[in-house]
């Protein structure tokens, strides 16, 4: 058993709600919704600890307990919050303690992302390096603006190999399923293009055939199907023959990638993965020139 202590000062204090402040780094979105229902049957005695970070601009940030204190500010309630007040911390250690306390709480996929980023855990952080480079970012699913990805899990799945290389970290994997669908659709993309299908069925793909892919051939292909057509044949294989919907995708892909073309790739059975390692041609640039500086 390992013990990961943040070894900084804290003290117990009371503060009323309106002293606190909010890092979106370090937080998870307001549910307004939430905070108004609670803030219509408060309960004082039953509020509990509250955890924040005094920094040295003076203001104290809110770290687990964001929606009891909205609810208190809402209910106007002007008594004191039990508070564990820490000094000292860096910005990773205030994504680490939110991390930690919401573990057993609902806490949304995306939401934990964006702090594991911030706490700069190193496959959260390459993942959102590649994204960056192509001028994407993960926002929750209700989300309607585009450059927007919601499928975390399919991000990390991908990362870690798609399910076909052994697991490990792939961020040229990632970068190839990206950069392929940008250069397929363009900036003018709706939120089916980087939907959990085709981006699982496009690493499969590319995990599975890797050098043997022509990857201009594969934009072209793609290019003659929308996003949201290609969900719904994968869709419709899966209803018929069963299976998991990424790997439909990527029988789909190949079944467009090789239609009208002479050099046509084996089947999935006949592939070795392993002996398919991804080459990166003269033109793949390093997507970290384009990230952009905050």
């Amino acid at each position: 058993m390992s013990i990961t202590a943040i070894n900084k000062p804290s003290r117990l204090v009371e503060l009323p709600a309106t002293v606190f402040s909010v890092d979106i780094r370090v937080q998870r979105k307001l549910d307004e919704k939430r905070a108004q229902a609670m803030a219509d049957e408060l309960q004082p005695q039953a509020l509990g600890l509250l955890i924040a970070s005094e920094r040295i601009d003076g203001h104290t940030y809110v770290i687990d307990g964001r929606h009891r204190m909205a609810a208190c500010r809402l209910a106007n309630y002007q008594g004191l919050l039990a508070t564990r007040v820490f000094t000292g911390l860096t910005l990773q250690e205030e994504a680490r303690l939110f991390r930690t306390h919401n573990q057993m709480r609902p806490v949304s996929s995306v939401e934990r992302f964006k702090v594991r980023v911030t706490e700069e855990e190193p496959a959260a952080v390459a993942i959102n390096k590649v994204l960056s480079a192509y001028g994407l970012h993960v926002e929750n699913g209700n989300n309607t603006s585009l450059g927007t990805i919601s499928a975390i899990a399919t991000l990390e799945k991908v990362f870690m190999g798609a399910g076909i290389r052994a697991e490990g970290e792939y961020p040229d994997l990632l970068d190839k399923v990206i950069r392929t669908l940008h250069r397929s659709y363009g900036d003018k993309n709706d939120r089916a293009t980087y939907s959990r299908a085709l981006m699982e069925g496009l690493g499969i793909f590319i995990a599975t055939f890797g050098k043997r892919i022509e990857f201009e051939r594969l934009e072209y292909a793609l290019q003659g199907q929308v996003p949201r057509q290609i969900t719904v044949q994968a869709r419709t294989l899966k209803d018929a023959k069963g299976g998991n919907l990424g790997v439909c995708a990527a029988e789909v892909l190949h079944k467009h990638y090789n239609h009208r073309f002479k050099n046509k790739l084996p089947e999935f059975h006949e592939v070795d993965p392993r002996n398919n390692v991804i080459d990166l041609d003269p033109l793949w640039v390093d997507p970290a020139q384009y990230v952009r500086e905050a």
